[in-house]
């Protein structure tokens, strides 16, 4: 991650340990508590909160902005005008994390306080009451360059003892740095970085010593050699390709079974030194990740994204060929605001774990526009997370807001070709239907109630937008009438020692993304009722894979509550906006789901609306039932230009009923 490689406006991801867009970058793995099973990661609680990413300054004036908490959170690094920078993520136990921009890391003046680029909320709680101390001893880092001659790196360093004992970066500024550090065994891994700022190609090389003696009394000697960074990594796939993404994962298990290690992230040429088998502990090896995207000119953009299987040592050869049986093909039809007239949007893709967290990596996409990708299937605990920023901001406007879409549903699913819409709208809240493992967003358990919606959803039935900018809005519930919960920014609430007869809860949720840059979907308002009871039919438990926050300890599976949920597939271009003089929808009404857990009830109506005056007056569109909750709809289109108000009604055999208004939906062409 290199702050000299252009600079790329975006806030990215969710699902991310860090992110680099356009460089290279290390970032630490963090040591788990325990092993977890090989498998997809746990899902996550329903997301609620409109409140954007935790910010922290940093020293040069970056800011960081942390999703969650603890080492498997979520970073993204911002310049002072907002756009996204490259940065170093060194976590050497799970009390210290370092975020250490690139451009900091290219002037090692700039790390004369170190401690200043630690990130609390990257660091879980319970740090030791007393700082132990250990016998020291001087280790020397003589770093050397391509030329022979003393060159800039940075040494992270892994107690092979005792992973705990070390939690600082070295950095041998003009080739060398003195440092006194416990007496004992160490794994040293040198990031020498070097960018041609003619042909703006950078280049990483990593020279690795798996084990290093620093001994008691006198100075111990790492001489970290960039020449011994031979073997460049490299992949060769079904189709011609440019790599523009290598994740190199090092980790080191010290010899109580604690694992740390350093995770490099590379946009252009990578090279790495080859290493034996480590004499203390074990050492693993990991292309967690590669990419390519398809060459300039290319009628049709697509690009690979594969991981491989780790080893013991890194080889000498380090070249991979990308198995064409094996790989999931998704077609991409990315919308965007008519608004955005740059027409550049971010594709974002890269590994994910349980245990070590992960990173996702932004490609710059023209929008609309289409992407084909090729997915490799997962290795280890890991899984490819895909997500995408239809518009970026101009990075001219300081702070940027984006809306961040994400997808629920696995990105590798074997050898087989999917399509996925991206950002078509109109985009509203909705309770979503999810094939794949999900947060209830409204369920019970008991006298325990989780009532929410997902606050931003695209046509595709199980998206979500994450905000980043200034999101707000407010969420109120009623039961029977009276109100039970009312706060501002948030789409969902947990109600406890809820009265365990049959009743109506009722939500209402109004979402404001006026102060966006975007000129469609600005703003809407939603009101559900919800009928209750406390017997519920056992069609509707959640299934074991999903995740019920009502639940909490409870043995018993929860009730997927039956929540009416809209899908909009409305005809309009890449721009969200319709040509012609009629508007047309293909409605879908039905209830939130869980794979096959959710009500059946059946849908006894549905009206649509349009208005051209902001809501004043209203006029009836034509609906035509379509089959069981499906509806065609058809209605006079405005003047062009004009940027109509849609407001859809539907109710179900249940009792249940939902009205939602969406704001400047869609534009007239």
């Amino acid at each position: 991650m290199l702050a000299r490689i252009r600079r790329v406006p975006t806030l990215a991801t969710a699902m991310a340990l860090g992110l680099a867009t356009a460089g290279g970058a290390v970032a630490a793995a963090a040591p788990p508590a325990a092993a977890a099973p090989a498998s997809a990661p746990a899902p996550a609680p329903a997301p609620h909160s409109l409140a954007g990413p935790q910010a922290t300054t940093l020293p040069n004036g970056d800011r960081v902005l942390v999703s969650g908490s603890g080492p498997a959170a979520t970073i993204v690094v911002q310049a002072p005008d907002g756009s996204t920078v490259p940065a170093v993520r060194y976590t050497p136990d799970t009390h210290h994390a370092y975020v250490i921009p690139d451009s900091v890391l290219s002037n090692p003046a700039q790390m004369a306080a170190v401690a200043q680029y630690q990130v609390p909320a990257l660091s879980t709680a319970g740090a030791p009451a007393a700082t132990p101390y250990y016998p020291l001893s001087i280790l020397q880092v003589n770093a050397v360059g391509l030329d022979g001659k003393a060159a800039d790196g940075v040494t992270f360093l892994t107690n092979v003892d005792d992973a705990t004992k070390w939690s600082m970066p070295v950095v041998a500024a003009g080739g060398i740095a003195r440092v006194a550090v416990p007496t004992g065994h160490y794994s040293a891994t040198t990031v020498f970085d070097s960018f041609d700022a003619t042909t703006g190609i950078d280049t990483i090389r990593v020279a690795t010593q798996l084990d290093l003696t620093v001994a008691a009394g006198g100075v111990s000697t790492l001489n970290a050699d960039e020449r011994t960074a031979t073997s460049q990594v490299t992949a060769t796939t079904p189709k011609p390709t440019v790599g523009d993404f290598a994740e190199l994962a090092y980790s080191r298990t010290d010899t109580k079974g604690l694992t740390g290690g350093v995770n490099v992230i590379a946009s252009g040429p990578v090279y790495v030194a080859p290493t034996s088998t480590a004499q203390l502990g074990s050492f693993n090896y990991d292309l967690l990740g590669w990419g390519g995207e398809s060459p300039a000119g290319a009628k049709a953009p697509y690009r690979y994204d594969v991981m491989f299987p780790g080893t013991d040592h890194v080889d000498a050869n380090r070249n991979y060929t990308v198995d064409a049986s094996k790989l999931t093909t998704t077609h991409n039809l990315i919308s965007t605001d008519p608004g955005e007239t740059r027409h550049e949007g971010e594709y974002m893709m890269g590994p994910v774990s349980p245990t070590i967290g992960g990173i996702q990596i932004g490609h710059l996409v023209t929008v609309p526009g289409d992407l084909t990708t090729y997915a490799g299937p997962p290795t280890g605990d890991a899984q490819w997370a895909a997500s995408v920023i239809p518009a970026l901001p101009d990075p001219s406007a300081g702070f940027p807001a984006a809306l961040f879409f994400g997808q629920n549903s696995p990105v590798y699913q074997g050898k087989t070709e999917v399509w996925h819409n991206w950002a078509h709208g109109p985009l509203t809240p909705q309770a979503g239907q999810f094939k794949d493992p999900a947060g209830c967003r409204s369920c019970a358990d008991g006298g325990t109630v989780d009532l929410g919606l997902t606050a931003l959803t695209d046509s595709n039935p199980d998206s979500s937008a994450e905000f980043m900018g200034p999101a707000t809005g407010h969420f109120t519930v009623y039961r029977d009438g009276t109100q039970v919960f009312s706060q501002d920014n948030t789409s969902g609430t947990e109600l406890t020692g809820q009265a365990q007869t049959p009743g109506t809860y009722r939500m209402v949720f109004d979402l404001d993304l006026s102060q966006f840059p975007i000129t469609q979907s600005t703003a809407s308002h939603t009101d559900i009722t919800v009928p209750y009871t406390p017997t519920p039919n056992p069609a509707s438990n959640l299934p074991a894979g999903d995740f019920c926050q009502a639940q909490g300890s409870s043995t018993t599976p929860c009730s997927v509550l039956p929540v009416l949920n809209l899908n909009y597939q409305l005809a309009t271009d890449g721009f969200n906006t319709t040509h012609g003089p009629v508007g047309a929808l293909l409605l879908t009404v039905g209830h939130q789901s869980y794979g096959k857990a959710g009500s059946q009830a059946a849908i006894t109506g549905a009206t649509v609306s349009v208005s051209y005056d902001k809501g004043a007056t209203w006029t009836a569109a034509s609906v035509v039932p379509a089959g069981q909750g499906h509806f065609a709809v058809l209605w006079k289109n405005g003047a062009k230009g004009a940027t109509p108000w849609l407001k859809v009604t539907a109710t179900d055999a249940l009792g249940g009923s939902i009205t939602q208004t969406v704001a400047n939906a869609y534009t007239i062409g």
